[in-house]
């Protein structure tokens, strides 16, 4: 099932003449998406079968795409700030 899914996004993608996202970059896009409708990390690890913090890294690397969403929900910003820097 993943590799046809894979491929069906690589077709469509090169439609749109743009270049395939690979399966990690996939896993880390759902993983932006959920935190961003408010979904805990906590909950985001398991969903995402994350065995470490280590999805935490390519979120700092996502700064400045998260940036606007954060800035325009204090709430959202606040969790965030709290997971990616362990502060409770």
């Amino acid at each position: 099932m993943k590799k046809t899914f894979i491929s069906q996004l690589a077709y469509a993608a090169h439609d749109a003449g743009e270049e395939p996202l690979q399966g990690h970059g996939i896993q880390i896009g759902a993983t932006l998406e959920y935190l961003l409708c408010g979904v805990p990390f906590k909950t985001m690890k398991v969903l995402g079968h994350w065995a470490s913090d280590a999805f935490l890294l390519y979120l700092h690397k996502h700064a400045q795409i998260l940036t606007p969403y954060l800035q325009a929900t204090p709430e959202l910003h606040l969790a965030v700030v709290q997971g990616t820097m362990h502060i409770h």
